[in-house]
């Protein structure tokens, strides 16, 4: 089976499409990222996480979810997990010959951003962990140093996959990529501008004329649309670039991509290792804002006075007292009994037992691995 040149490939539309399996997983590796971010991740996430008390208007909402406090044991237990697989240091072993001393070269400099190999490795499995998918993409810097890098793509900058059925094998035909890249000072006033801009880089298998199968590059960036009769300028992608890699003078016959997942090695989207973590991790926090919301209304005891004067006013103070000569008067203190908190406090101890069993679960897996 070969791969032809698609005729509606270039008009700019479908090379923004996202993969099914994307659109379906983005959702989760939002609320993974926020879990393992911590507090304010969490609540910036707003009523997605917390939902509003009935007849609760902004501000008694803002304060019922500031009074909350999101206990992060998903962070913790990813942290102790990457302590448990990377305790040692890797050892890589390297001929002497030229290949060996090129290697050393790309052991202590993998992305041409001064990452070691084992710090790239501990980048890849961290995400790996937090949301199952990241992929790498190997390159060859040809300007100045001459020599093969890597780059990591994390799951929301895989856009678009195709695999399909070549010659016995699963191949990979399609991998769209979404980048930031930093935008290119212009002048002397733009030297100092840190703003960057988007861009797609589109991997493909595309047949030649002799049968064969060639690995292109093509880069889309978005451009503001110059038609007159719209205000509104649509955003419309454009081919800037097409480029093919060669190896020894010999176009490539494979995309040099990798996914990572959890599991295995394909592109298929797998489970959030943490997942069950992460939602009991979340029911503990909303237990705790109502808990603290109980606590805010009900812990402080509240003064009452009958038969006393209104306008009159009183004090809470050893240093006064309330006098009348109303008969039948009466003071004293409203205050909360019952078991009513109590059964927060029960709910959120099993909680923090139940991710206690699922982070220990995780750890000894990761020592088995280890092993």
């Amino acid at each position: 089976m070969l791969i032809a040149e698609n005729p509606c490939y270039g008009c700019g539309v479908a090379v923004t499409n996202k993969h099914p399996d994307y659109l379906e997983a983005a959702p989760h590796w939002e609320v993974a990222r926020a879990v393992v971010d911590g507090e304010n991740a969490v609540k910036a996430m707003g009523m997605r996480f917390l939902s509003r008390l009935e007849q609760q208007n902004d501000d008694e909402y803002k304060a019922y979810k500031g009074r909350a406090c999101f206990f992060n044991a998903t962070g913790r237990l990813l942290e102790n997990f990457m302590g448990s697989i990377f305790r040692r240091e890797p050892v890589v072993k390297l001929p002497d010959s030229t290949p060996g001393q090129n290697f050393e070269t790309f052991r202590l400099d993998v992305d041409l951003r001064g990452t070691t190999l084992p710090g790239y490795a501990k980048r890849l499995v961290g995400e790996v962990l937090q949301v199952a998918r990241a992929g790498s993409l190997v390159d060859w810097e040809g300007q100045c140093e001459q020599r093969a890098y890597v780059s990591l793509y994390t799951a929301e900058d895989i856009w678009n996959w195709r695999i399909e059925r070549l010659n016995g094998r699963n191949e990979t035909t399609l991998v769209v990529l979404h980048e930031e890249v930093p935008n290119v000072p212009s002048d002397e006033q733009s030297l100092f501008d840190t703003s960057s801009s988007e861009q797609l880089r589109v991997l493909r298998l595309v047949a030649n004329g002799r049968g064969e199968l060639n690995y292109h590059v093509e880069i889309w960036r978005p451009v503001k649309s110059s038609a007159t009769h719209d205000k509104r300028k649509k955003i419309e992608w454009v081919k800037v670039d097409t480029k093919v890699p060669l190896r020894r003078g010999q176009p490539l016959a494979q995309i040099p991509f990798v996914f990572h997942g959890s599991e295995n090695y394909q592109a298929d989207i797998g489970k959030l290792p943490l997942q069950d973590l992460i939602n009991t991790n979340l029911d503990h926090y909303r237990l705790d804002a109502d808990y603290k919301h109980g606590l805010h209304f009900t812990a402080l005891p509240t003064a009452y006075l009958v038969g006393f004067d209104k306008a009159s006013t009183f004090k809470i103070g050893s240093p006064t007292a309330w006098v009348t000569e109303t008969q039948g008067a009466t003071a004293g203190f409203l205050e909360f009994k019952g078991d009513g908190l109590k059964t927060f406090e029960r709910a959120m101890d099993r909680a923090e037992q139940h991710m206690a069993v699922l982070g220990s679960r995780m750890l000894e897996l990761s020592k088995k691995v280890g092993e």
